[in-house]
């Protein structure tokens, strides 16, 4: 049977959760996780006014050479990211980008680097409720695109390719109980790229809903390798500057995704 959610409102009639209607959010809208990188997002705008805040997290709406564009925080965890991108489907969104961070997987991604999500590796339980996991968590290939030529546009070389999302944070984060790389070396051989904890949730859910065309961007923020593949906590450099970076690129690419013709 096709999944049909319900609309669910407030009393001042915006959506339930995240306190929003078609009045405060554009058509492409930005999700960090953290609701302090949304102020840093929005900073990229040339005009921007703050649209709401729900449960902490803030949304900004305003324009990029003359593109509407929001940024939203979703919160951490594939539940919340699914009941963003519920809400944000019912009032008018139609390309939804994740803008976060993550974890490397992978021994060559150094901290600091940008990884693009080409589909997910659904380790989340929401999804699961909502349908059988042979079900893929794939990103839309016209956002992996915009998101590829605006980093080589930027002089970036992105990375490119499989993420693993899950829901236990520290089951899967250096230092915090023994025995990591045994439990995430599988993902390691297997070519995946970095762990995080909502894509999977931001593909599966746009997906089912249709209309929507949803992608991810990372900034790694460590690399749970060193060079002689132990566990380190090496963290970001320059973390301002490449969210920075990372904004003027997500932008960039909604301004190539504007020019399609919606879903």
């Amino acid at each position: 049977m096709k999944y049909r959610p319900q609309k669910l409102v407030n009393a001042q009639g915006k959506m339930w959760h995240i306190g929003l209607d078609e009045h405060d959010i554009a058509k492409h809208v930005i999700l960090p996780g953290d609701p302090d990188r949304c102020k840093m997002i929005a900073a990229q705008f040339d005009e921007q006014r703050l649209a709401g805040v729900s449960r902490g997290n803030p949304t900004y709406t305003g324009t990029k050479d003359g593109i509407g564009v929001s940024v939203m925080s979703t919160g951490m965890g594939s539940m919340a990211m699914a009941v963003c991108v519920e809400e944000l489907k019912e009032i008018g969104a139609k390309t939804l980008i994740r803008l976060g961070t993550g974890g490397c997987l992978q021994r060559d991604i150094p901290p600091g680097s940008f990884v693009i999500g080409t589909a997910a590796v659904r380790g989340d339980g929401c999804t699961k409720e909502y349908i059988d996991e042979t079900y893929p968590a794939v990103a839309d290939p016209d956002v992996v695109l915009a998101l590829r030529e605006s980093c080589r546009e930027f002089g970036v070389t992105p990375y490119t390719g499989i993420l693993r999302s899950h829901d236990a944070f520290y089951m899967e984060s250096p230092g915090a109980h023994e025995g990591l790389i045994d439990r995430v070396q599988k993902w390691t051989d297997a070519h995946v790229l970095a762990l995080e904890n909502e894509s999977s949730a931001l593909f599966v859910v746009s997906s089912l809903l249709g209309g929507l065309r949803a992608g991810t961007i990372l900034l790694t923020g460590q690399n749970l390798y060193d060079s002689y593949g132990r566990m380190t906590t090496s963290s970001t450099p320059d973390y301002p500057a490449k969210v920075d970076l990372l904004s003027k690129i997500t932008l960039r690419a909604i301004e190539k995704i504007d020019r399609l013709p919606d879903l």
